[in-house]
């Protein structure tokens, strides 16, 4: 289609394109410690932490991990280890994952990153050493996790 008309039914399938209109699809987040599915395989969340090199003043940089090691310190976690890393942002709230407010779930035995780009992110405090909330993301079946979890604020 040429002119208005066909401009109007692109701009109709962009629009749809979007799913749910909230950005957030509906998602509630479990009051569940954070847990799913990452590579396929069963994920549960053990361990947080902070990148103050890649944090900005508004954001921090978190890495959710299910292996347990002593966070902040240099070269602690996990060189193959599944992960969630999202940029949060400090101050508290409930917000839609999107475009601008990814996920990315990495799937270390293939070396693949997930974006997910709608689900629910709920930031509960942020204090001078943990960010603490809740998290409702999906990617596919074989990537998601939803739930609670802390992470440790590392120092500069």
């Amino acid at each position: 289609m040429k002119g208005p008309a066909g401009w109007g039914l692109l701009l109709l399938l962009a629009v749809g394109c979007g799913g749910g209109g909230d950005g957030g699809g509906g998602a509630t987040v479990s009051s569940q410690p954070l847990a799913g599915k990452i590579g396929g395989q069963a994920w549960a969340f053990t361990t947080g932490e902070t990148s103050d090199a890649l944090s900005t003043s508004e954001q921090l940089w978190v890495d959710l991990y299910a292996d347990t090691f002593d966070a902040c310190v240099a070269f602690g976690a996990p060189p193959n280890a599944d992960l969630v890393t999202m940029m949060m942002p400090r101050t508290p709230g409930s917000y839609n994952v999107s475009l601008t407010l990814n996920a990315t779930i990495y799937v270390a035995s293939t070396s693949t990153n997930y974006v997910a780009t709608s689900g629910r992110l709920v930031i509960d405090s942020v204090t001078a050493t943990t960010i603490t909330g809740g998290l409702n993301i999906a990617y596919n079946g074989d990537n998601a996790v939803n739930g609670q979890f802390q992470a440790t604020i590392c120092p500069p």
